[in-house]
């Protein structure tokens, strides 16, 4: 017969069933939601950005790289479009790509990574750039991501790992000349 006593010395017993099983109660909670709770989840948003060009075109949207001792665990992706197409092909869905380890160091905008902890005062290491310049997808690379979106705002779960010291990069694939949207990630930083 084996016993499982208290172990801050208080001198309670655990309860066993009669299938010897151990009775708990027990909250049970998400990943991200604890996350959420703890300060180690966040948003990142490019905002509204306005993609201009000859369609169809390529333009680069986000590209996302950890910092961190730990990994980044995404688990969120959003799209929004402001539904003002213009010029070219303005029915032609937008063809969302991600891509793993991109080269080069990127120019362009950097976006602001929020902690989901309102007031939490815990600041995310990640290089965040808007509209990235200067990077390239290694050749020959299948896209981790692949998404068609048609307009109005998408919300979808994904579930990747961003390695420390790994990085991502977004991009579309657009068919008319003039489109404003934003995009970006929910996800958290896996406890170490």
């Amino acid at each position: 017969m084996s016993i499982i006593v208290d172990g801050t010395g208080k001198g309670t017993r655990a309860a066993v069933d009669s299938d010897n099983r151990l009775k708990v109660n027990a909250i049970v909670e998400d990943v991200y939601v604890n996350a959420a709770e703890e300060g180690d989840a966040f948003n990142i948003n490019t905002l509204e950005l306005t993609l201009t060009g000859t369609g169809p075109f390529t333009q680069n949207l986000l590209y996302v790289k950890n910092n961190e001792n730990s990994d980044i665990e995404v688990v969120g992706w959003f799209i929004g479009e402001a539904g003002n197409r213009s010029g070219g092909n303005t029915t032609s869905p937008i063809l969302f790509e991600m891509y793993g380890s991109p080269t080069g160091t990127p120019g362009g905008t950097e976006v602001p990574v929020i902690n989901r902890r309102i007031g939490d005062p815990r600041v995310f290491d990640f290089s965040c750039v808007a509209k990235p310049t200067n990077v390239t997808i290694p050749s020959g690379q299948a896209p981790l991501l692949y998404q068609y979106h048609y307009g109005g705002r998408a919300f979808g779960t994904v579930n990747f790992t961003i390695p420390s010291g790994a990085s991502i990069l977004l991009r579309a694939n657009i068919e008319c000349n003039d489109v404003s949207l934003y995009t970006g990630f929910t996800g958290y930083v896996r406890g170490e």
